[in-house]
């Protein structure tokens, strides 16, 4: 016994260097429970496996395992960092008490798992469960949407309402959320109808779900008209508007609507900033992330990450510069997505080495920290950083995906790396079972055609199982009018206009290819037809950055109020 007394004392002084003490064995022996819940507070607050590590220390000094009332507080513990390890430890604690036929304990479990992305551990503690209750099927069902597994939760609702359990609220709402996403209209339509011919209070929360519902699925009229129908038209059914009108790049009416709001949250400046951050309106979007701190709002990270996206197509380094500054005062650079958005940011902007301080800086990097990181180099031309990177990605045991090749073959691609390109596509292949699609193809035929391997590049795309598709014969298309090979460029054009008879690219380049060629009426021809079909070349425009300020102007224009300004700057770059 002095032994197992011994570990305690070690376990209490390293609590109490925390400043967490925990009862003395004495105390222990009298209420077994207590002294594992005392244990497990005391070191969930430092660490997870300190949390374990007092429960196995209280065993060691001749405590029962922890049962049902300190488990799921254990398992709670565990899943904080999203440790998968401290879970399974508790799992194994469950098992040794006898605890897993308890209710309280599987639903705690199974949400520890969840919230460790180990869904499918999730779902066999589910299923082991020999009772599950509404908070069970709720734990379950938020699991799978948490993970964008919105099939198995629509399929698990099925599975849900077979039983005989009835929905709650908050199941309503979670499936619902599933409906959105999955763009189900029918099955949301069916479960709104069941709200209304049910005794369910319909909530302004249910109700601002079934709004998402029908914005998700492009049906603002229903959601307009449930909304006017609202008796009372609250914080949240506004915002549902709000980001429905948004989501659906109808910013004005969704800017009329949050404007006319009494009342705004940080949900509701975040749907708004959103909704111009995704219809490339960047400025706009940034203004209104600025008059959001003016009116005292806090800022989340969802806001801030729609901030981030919109500095990224603004490609101002300044306003990025004046992004990270904003994440870093308010500590949110110890969020992993805001990091990994900032790496990107900054690699749109032209700060590739302060997208790559932020990747030496993380402590921890998931497989979307090392592919932003492998992207920028791409998107700079540094090929060769790009796969050193990659192979200390696969040195750290972090698995690439199919994002990962397709950032490393455009980086080859850009590098003119033609020989690692190769072995990159096979490795995709051969080594990690990665079907490739359209863009990895497309991205290999770019390749070969840039090095003047057309042949190679042919016998790629005819070795196709899906098909090749336009972008995929309009880089061969290129690749031959870049090396002059006219024959294969012209049965390239012809491929791309069978598949998009009015694409103005190939019709163009094949109109100077068959007058490159000397064949006039065939050139005459493809002329005419462009007249008939009425193609031309949309105009194009352009960003610059002068002075912090962000211009745009046409391709060809000369209408903008500061053109001999920015003809200077222009000039000045150049010279």
């Amino acid at each position: 016994m002095e032994a197992h007394h011994h570990h305690l004392r070690q376990l209490r002084a390293a609590l109490l260097r925390r400043g967490h003490p925990i009862p003395p064995p004495p105390a222990a022996h009298r209420d077994p429970e207590r002294a594992h819940l005392a244990a497990i507070r005391a070191g969930a607050s430092s660490a997870p496996r300190l949390a374990l590590a007092a429960c196995a220390c209280l065993r060691r000094a001749g405590l029962p395992a922890p049962g049902p009332r300190a488990l799921p507080a254990l398992l709670r513990s565990a899943a904080r960092d999203g440790a998968g390890a401290y879970v399974a430890g508790a799992h194994a604690a469950a098992v040794r008490a006898g605890a897993l036929g308890d209710g309280f304990v599987g639903t705690a479990l199974a949400g520890a798992y969840a919230a460790c992305g180990r869904v499918g551990d999730a779902r066999r503690v589910f299923d082991g469960m020999p009772e599950r209750d509404i908070v069970a099927w709720g734990v379950m069902l938020d699991s799978y949407c948490q993970t964008r597994n919105y099939k198995e939760a629509l399929l698990l609702f099925a599975e849900m309402k077979r039983s005989g359990v009835v929905p709650d609220q908050l199941i309503l709402a979670t499936v619902l959320s599933a409906c959105g996403h999955m763009r189900h209209l029918s099955t949301g339509k069916a479960i709104h109808a069941y709200m209304l011919m049910s005794d369910i209070f319909i909530s302004a929360h249910l109700s601002s779900a079934v709004i998402n519902l029908y914005a998700s699925c492009a049906r603002m009229d229903m959601a307009e008209n449930l909304y006017n129908r609202l008796l009372r038209k609250d914080l949240v059914s506004s915002t549902a508007m709000v980001f429905g009108y948004a989501k659906n790049r109808k910013v004005e009416v969704a800017r009329s609507i949050f404007d006319g709001m009494p009342e705004k949250d940080v949900v509701s400046w975040s749907a708004m900033i959103s909704g111009y951050a995704e219809s490339n309106r960047p400025n706009e979007a940034l203004s209104l992330f600025s008059d959001m701190q003016e009116h005292g709002v806090r800022p989340d990270e969802v806001t801030v990450l729609s901030a981030i996206s919109a500095c990224a197509n603004l490609g101002s380094l300044d306003k990025a510069r004046w992004i990270h500054s904003f994440a870093e005062n308010n500590e949110l650079t110890k969020i992993l997505r805001i990091c990994n958005a900032l790496i990107d940011m900054f690699a749109k902007c032209g700060g590739i080495n302060l997208a790559l301080n932020i990747f030496n800086e993380m402590p921890h990097k998931n497989v979307i920290t090392w592919t932003s990181m492998i992207a920028a180099f791409a998107m700079h031309g540094d090929g060769k950083s790009a796969i050193v990177l990659f192979e200390q990605m696969i040195n750290e045991g972090v698995e690439p995906n199919k994002v990962t090749f397709l950032n490393l073959l455009y980086a080859c691609c850009h590098a003119g790396l033609v020989h690692e390109g190769r072995l990159l596509f096979r490795c995709m292949v051969q080594e990690y079972r990665i079907e490739p699609n359209h863009e990895h193809y497309g991205c290999m035929v770019d390749l070969l055609g840039r090095a003047k391997l057309l042949q190679e590049a042919v016998d790629l795309i005819e070795s196709m199982h899906l098909g090749p598709n336009v972008s995929i014969w309009g880089s061969l298309l290129a690749a031959c009018w870049m090396h002059g090979d006219l024959k294969l460029g012209a049965f390239a054009a012809k491929k791309v206009l069978e598949l998009d008879p009015n694409h103005d690219g190939a019709s163009v380049l094949l109109s100077k290819i068959y007058a490159k060629s000397g064949s006039w009426n065939d050139a005459e021809e493809v002329r005419e037809v462009m007249k008939l079909h009425r193609i031309s070349k949309e105009t194009g425009s352009s960003w610059m950055e002068l002075n912090g300020q962000i211009h745009e102007f046409a391709a060809g224009g000369d209408i903008h109020p500061e053109n001999d300004k920015i003809l200077l700057k222009i000039n000045g770059k150049l010279s």
